[in-house]
């Protein structure tokens, strides 16, 4: 069987200690020949570039180097979705990264989104015959109205376009709603601790809403306390269907939600902290806890304490819980149970949670290797601020992303972007029209709809469905990591959604996403407009984590804005021409050369790291 040369260019083929990419501009011009500590690596491309192998040693002292756009870059690349110049030059308008990351997480009035709408809405009124939903008003926000039920209704389809609809909005919030780290912290605690909505929306009437306000729960904690996640998620109705707790039963305590708890949500597989007894004592405190209303019930659904479900029995744990025993209490006072059960856990195996979560952090915004270094100069000094901090994430995600370490060389770049971080990048660095002029609502959503789709049927990442209870196996499985994103499908697929981009071939009916290259330099002054050298330093700068040799954007700059022709002057005359008489045949001479360059530089495999 042939090789597939796409797959062969992008993907490594063993894991290995990772690489500061150091060209020419790092390296100080440095020749490109074997030298002590530097080697020639290929780039696909009939080129080479110099590639520095090194440890990196930098810790969590503040940043205090040069405040650059290429900086900003890295920061919106790592703590949102894209890069657009608007963003890139509001924080390049802050004086220093500690200043830009103040601004990033600080989500005062930010926890609910403002565009395109505050919450999902009803977009589906016209989809299909007969749908028609009596409580809410297309257009309207369906997000805190439950469907009432009646039988043979059609409310069960109106549930399931009401799932989708979310699942659209939140395409849209990625595309509308500015530059925090909100929605990045979001998906982070979505796949760390998430349910399925598919399951839930193949087993539960109003499942929709019951997965709006699991998301909430992340939104308005996205930098709060990890105490109190870990409480609202698992008394949410959400959590309690899609693990079972809300089935336990006195004398046949579920162990589904126990056993996550301990090893997925705080503490981890590895090392095992935690007996089989653990996981039997800790369900019999949390059997009690479920939906006391039907699920065709008025909005909201709230969970509730029964003591009659709940277990009479004193609850043992482990010398890993400090031998602790939580006495049984009887009626409503069983409820305090779940309450000494945290405290216990985080009492005892507090600096081997705080660990586990520092660990995903660090995986989620910096590398997947934590080695002894990393462990020692990072995760440690983090996990004891989390403790000291008494469980608050704002400050230690503001201590690791103000780090030299977050800023060191070899942490650009070393990251396989994730279907989500690749189209929602494209689309908002580029600043890729995804809305039509008054268009309608049901439309807005089928735009949005496509990227959804497009990444679940062709990139293995779906908004509201993980693979199973453990999440996106990109953030946690050893020893691949992210080059999960990758394999022989998946590739010629981000290929595809690239070429789509450029062309301008995709889209919903008449209307087509397409990048515009000529508006997206129109962004930077004449200078750069005219100067065919910093024109491709910007396309690159903005869509690439670093820079490539200059003898590579020479060639690039010949092949594609110069036409093949020998001098710069070439571009220059034509860019001029356009912007002096823009007809039909000077805009078609600088829109494909920038066509060519767009295909140049996003074809590239750096593209598809950040």
């Amino acid at each position: 069987m042939p090789k597939d040369k796409l797959f062969e260019k992008y993907s490594r083929k063993t894991i290995e200690q990772r690489k500061a990419e150091l060209h020419d501009v790092f390296l100080n011009k440095v020749d490109k020949k074997e030298s002590s500590g530097t080697f020639i690596k290929s780039n696909g491309k009939g080129m080479s570039s110099s590639v520095q192998t090194m440890r990196v040693n930098t810790g969590l002292d503040p940043y205090t180097g040069t405040w650059s756009d290429t900086e900003v870059i890295h920061l919106l690349k790592r703590t949102s979705f894209g890069n657009s110049k608007t963003a890139v030059d509001h924080l390049l308008s802050l004086q220093n990264a500690s200043e830009a990351v103040d601004f990033i997480t600080d989500l005062t009035n930010k926890a609910i989104p403002q565009y395109p709408s505050s919450g999902p809405l009803n977009h589906y009124q016209n989809i299909a015959a007969n749908t028609v939903d009596s409580t809410i008003s297309y257009g309207e926000d369906w997000s805190t109205t439950n469907l009432p039920y009646s039988a043979g209704s059609s409310d069960p389809v109106i549930n399931s376009h009401r799932l989708y609809g979310l699942q659209y909005w939140n395409w849209g919030i990625w595309l509308n709603d500015g530059y925090t780290i909100r929605e990045k912290m979001v998906n982070f605690w979505y796949h760390f601790i998430p349910v399925e909505f598919i399951v839930l929306r193949s087993s539960f009437y109003n499942s929709a809403t019951i997965c709006s306000d699991y998301m909430k729960i992340f939104r308005n904690n996205a930098l709060g306390n990890f105490k109190t996640i870990i409480d609202e998620v698992t008394k949410s109705t959400a959590m309690l269907l899609y693990l079972g707790n809300h089935y336990s039963t006195a004398s046949a305590p579920n162990e589904n939600y126990a056993r996550e708890i301990l090893e997925l949500f705080t503490m981890g597989k590895s090392p095992q902290n935690y007996t089989e007894a653990d996981v039997q004592s800790a369900a019999k405190v949390l059997s009690g806890w479920r939906i006391p209303t039907d699920f065709k019930a008025p909005y909201p659904f709230q969970s509730g304490f029964n003591s009659s479900r709940h277990n009479q029995t004193d609850k043992s744990f482990s010398a890993f819980f400090n031998d602790t025993t939580i006495f049984n209490k009887t009626g409503v006072h069983g409820a305090q149970e779940l309450d000494e059960f945290y405290n216990m856990l985080f009492q005892y195996q507090g600096i081997t949670i705080a660990k586990y979560l520092c660990r995903r952090l660090y995986r989620f915004f910096i590398y997947y290797n934590i080695d002894e270094e990393t462990e020692t100069k990072i995760i440690t000094p983090l996990a004891n601020q989390l403790i000291n901090s008494n469980w608050e994430i704002k400050p230690i995600v503001k201590t690791l992303l103000k780090s030299q370490h977050f800023f060191d060389i070899a942490n650009r770049g070393v990251m396989i972007k994730s279907p989500f971080d690749l189209l929602a990048g494209i689309l908002n660095t580029f600043d890729v029209n995804t809305t039509e002029p008054n268009s309608d609502i049901y439309t807005q959503y089928r735009f949005w709809q496509y990227f959804n789709d497009y990444s679940k049927n062709n990139l293995e990442q779906e908004v509201g469905n993980v693979p199973d209870v453990s999440g996106w196996k990109a953030y946690y499985q050893e020893p691949a990591f992210y080059q999960n994103w990758i394999n022989s499908n998946t590739i010629q697929k981000r290929d595809r959604i690239i070429d789509l981009l450029i062309k301008g071939t995709g889209g919903v009916g008449t209307f087509k996403f397409k990048i515009d290259a000529i508006a997206f330099l129109k962004q930077f002054n004449s200078s750069v407009q005219l100067d065919p050298n910093q024109v491709v330093d910007v396309f690159i700068k903005y869509a690439l984590p670093l820079p490539l040799p200059q003898d590579y954007t020479t060639e690039i700059k010949t092949q594609t804005l110069l036409g093949n022709q020998t001098t710069d002057n070439y571009w220059t005359s034509a860019w001029q021409a356009y912007l002096t008489n823009p007809t039909t045949a000077n805009t078609k001479i600088v829109n494909d050369n920038l066509k060519a360059l767009l295909n140049a530089v996003l074809r590239l495999a750096e593209f598809q790291l950040m």
